[in-house]
């Protein structure tokens, strides 16, 4: 018996050294098409993506997945304070409690998607990431809500066991007339088997304070839920993921919802160096989940290996044409708005009504636009301008759907259509013009600065076939040589002046 016992724990312990000694970890992103509406059951629509949420990790947990990271109100969907009441649970802050909802079943009969996610993050031996509702008692606080409680849209980490890491209430709303913002700032680094890693949620990402944390340097990455709303030409979903990775050399594991009428698809996991290691990009209504080998932080590169698998409630099937589905055009400006919510696609584009654009002229050439000390210059070849494209440049502060403001540069080169009045409005997402050669440069104060270079498709051009670089202390330049050319659609740099920042109002 004593030699039986020896030789288990043996192998137990040679195969957590193999572990520890594997330069790569294994992350999942699901991106989910969410059942219901408000004419539906809440425990129905709870019951039936949480469902989905339980096929889509035993599916990654099955391709070797250490982590899988859920959507934002992948659970249930937005509403009003009245509306979101069914959905909301209390959930413990962690740092003052040991919390595992699967090991107290009897505590959590009436809190189902914290009993459900720890139970999939247990079962699975798997680390999960989640968001939901956190409803908390606030009578007697001077900023409690008539009804005496308050909402949080909130992210929660369960460990391998099903124990909860981290409860993050998120700290920059959009709109969400339904939530409460965060009651202060909160440190949502946790640890892992493979790395140390923190948790956003959707519009945290516009602000300072997760790129700040994603350069800490014990930070390895981020776990990021989200329902992103789609705004050509620079802040489309996966633009934004795969610019922000490199932007700030960090990991970024994204999860987004997928309904298309709502302007929002578009998940993936991007790395600091190598940019995008596996995404999806296809309005075509079918939840998906997507699977990569991620390296370790200091570690070097690994053999690509990801994959994306169809979830559906009649099984599952690999991808292998992902983005055969987008459309020319997703602009409310000309397309109304759908009932075909799942299928038709829908975008809304970024304000550049203050944009200075120059035309391109000619199948090569030079171009320079300047705006506010910003100045923008590119040169580029084409066999044929089959399209318009622009040169376009901004400096100052942004105007964000009336409500919210922040600080810009933009340098960027997009094909783009008019519309009324205005020379460039609207931002196809196909294009027959293929470049060979682009140098686009421009002078920016701005320290974070996010590069991005997307071809015809909504395909993201993959980073060894550009070079970006910063120049000097303030040029920064993308660079494409290539003799077969490329269909681009844009080619891009956003600057952010976090530092000039007007303060957020939720």
């Amino acid at each position: 018996m004593t030699s039986w016992v020896s030789s288990v724990l043996l192998v137990a312990v040679g195969f957590l050294l193999a572990e520890a000694q594997r330069h790569y970890y294994t992350a999942a992103v699901f991106e989910h098409c969410r059942f219901g509406t408000r004419d539906d059951p809440p425990q129905l629509i709870v019951q039936t993506n949480l469902q989905y949420y339980t096929n889509a990790t035993e599916a990654a947990k099955s391709k070797g997945a250490d982590v899988i990271v859920f959507p934002e109100y992948g659970i249930f969907p937005p509403g009003d304070r009245n509306q979101l009441k069914d959905y909301l649970e209390c959930v413990p802050d962690p740092t003052v409690i040991r919390v595992n909802p699967c090991e107290e079943q009897d505590a959590y009969s009436q809190k189902p998607i914290l009993y459900t996610l720890s139970c999939l993050a247990k079962n699975n031996s798997i680390f999960l990431v989640a968001n939901m509702g956190d409803i908390q008692n606030c009578e007697g606080d001077p900023d409690c809500p008539s009804d005496g409680v308050f909402h949080f849209n909130t992210n929660v980490v369960f460990d391998r066991n099903g124990t909860l890491l981290v409860r993050y209430h998120k700290e920059h709303l959009f709109f969400e007339a339904g939530m409460d913002l965060a009651r202060k700032q909160q440190n949502t680094v946790f640890e892992t088997d493979f790395g140390t890693f923190a948790t956003y949620v959707c519009f945290d990402i516009d602000f300072a304070r997760m790129s700040q944390v994603a350069q800490w340097p014990d930070v390895d990455g981020i776990m990021f839920t989200t329902m992103w709303v789609e705004q050509p030409p620079q802040m489309k979903s996966i633009q934004v993921w795969e610019s922000w990775s490199i932007g700030n050399n960090s990991t970024l594991i994204s999860s987004n919802i997928q309904i298309p009428g709502f302007y929002a698809l578009g998940s993936g996991i991007f790395h600091g160096n190598q940019g995008a290691l596996a995404y999806t990009f296809n309005p075509d209504g079918i939840s998906k989940l997507v699977v990569a080998k991620v390296p370790k932080c200091n570690s070097e590169s690994v053999p690509p290996e990801s994959s994306i698998t169809a979830i559906t409630k009649n099984g599952t099937w690999e991808i292998e044409d992902d983005g055969k589905d987008v459309p020319m055009e997703c602009s409310r400006m000309f397309l109304n708005d759908t009932d075909e919510i799942y299928t038709e696609y829908r975008c809304v584009e970024e304000n550049v009504t203050n944009y200075n654009f120059k035309q391109l002229e000619g199948s090569s050439g030079h171009v320079e636009a300047c705006q506010n000390g910003l100045c923008c210059t590119l040169d580029y070849s084409t066999d044929y301008l089959h399209e318009r494209f622009f040169l376009g440049v901004f400096s100052g502060i942004y105007d964000h759907f009336g409500r919210y403001f922040w600080c810009e540069e933009d340098c960027i080169l997009v094909r783009c259509e008019a519309y009324d009045d205005e020379p460039c409005a609207t931002f196809p997402m196909k294009s027959n013009t293929v470049f060979r050669s682009i140098d686009l440069r421009a002078n920016f104060t701005s320290q974070a600065v996010y590069p991005s270079v997307t071809e015809s498709g909504m395909r993201l051009m993959p980073t060894n076939e550009w070079l970006y670089q910063r120049r000097d202390e303030k040029e920064r330049s993308i660079h494409i040589e290539n003799v077969s050319g490329k269909n681009l659609i844009t080619v891009g740099m956003k600057g952010r002046c976090y530092e000039r920042d007007p303060p957020y109002h939720r």
